[in-house]
């Protein structure tokens, strides 16, 4: 019922959650670490072609990175990588990653 994002984190944090992960688009994402709330900046996609399945690829890159134990900063990166990666794909699914193109699509970025 927010849109303020430090309120968000708030709340969530009142209610015992460990890590608050908010979306923002294509401006990226934002995470909580204990007292401060981080910015990672989002890809820009080259073309978008369908948004359907941003949300879920954001997601399997946040917990794949979870389950890998990556730094909550790079669990987000590799979260908003694969959302964008997606968003150039028709379909839910069509456009996920390898580990190979994920990789060589977010050092492209950071080079």
């Amino acid at each position: 019922g927010s849109d303020d994002k430090e309120e968000i984190v708030s709340y969530y944090k009142d209610i015992g959650v460990g890590i608050v992960i908010i979306k923002d688009g294509s401006n990226g994402a934002y995470y909580n670490d204990s007292n401060n709330l981080i910015h990672v900046q989002g890809f820009k996609a080259k073309k978008i072609v369908d948004t359907v399945g941003a949300g879920d690829g954001f997601a399997v890159g946040v917990i794949s990175g979870l389950v890998e134990g990556l730094s909550t900063y790079e669990c987000v990166e590799r979260g908003n990588a694969i959302g964008a990666i997606q968003v150039e794909n028709i379909s839910d699914n069509e456009g996920l990653p390898t580990r190979e193109q994920l990789f060589t699509f977010i050092s492209e970025r950071n080079k």
